[in-house]
């Protein structure tokens, strides 16, 4: 488990020193991946598309949310 976060940190140094010039693009990303956007744009537009789809998004972003809750 060490090394795996060990190797985490170096890709993550990496990143971040040699493609600096990517740092908006890393911050649009972190922007959709952030939980709340699950909430306010991919559950309306997964539902608009389909409902059973919607809802399907709908519970996986609420399970994921209480579940990093617990193991936090």
């Amino acid at each position: 488990m060490e090394s795996t976060l060990g190797a985490g940190i170096v890709i993550a140094e990496a990143l971040q020193n040699q493609l600096a010039w990517l740092e908006n693009v890393w911050l649009w990303i972190t922007f959709l991946g952030d939980p709340k956007i699950l909430f306010l744009f991919y559950f309306p537009a997964a539902y608009y598309a389909s409902r059973r789809v919607g809802i399907a998004v709908l519970w996986i972003s609420l399970i994921t949310e209480w579940l990093n809750l617990i193991f936090k």
